[in-house]
């Protein structure tokens, strides 16, 4: 599941929600909807957030 993912991810690198929204120049509290499940980001985002932590897209959103 995306939310689960992207909170290890972020969590494994020491990257706050808030840094991790200022990273993607995103509205505060973005990251925060996304771990909470409530918001998943566009197909380009997720392609850009695969690329910076160095995984497959696939990885990302299984």
């Amino acid at each position: 599941m995306f939310a689960q993912k992207i909170r290890e991810l972020r969590q494994s690198r020491g990257l706050s929600e808030a840094a991790l929204d200022e990273i993607f120049d995103l509205m505060r509290g973005t990251v925060a909807n996304w771990e909470h499940g409530f918001a998943v980001p566009d197909e380009e985002l997720v392609e850009d957030i695969a690329a910076y932590f160095g995984i497959k897209v696939s990885e990302l959103v299984s």
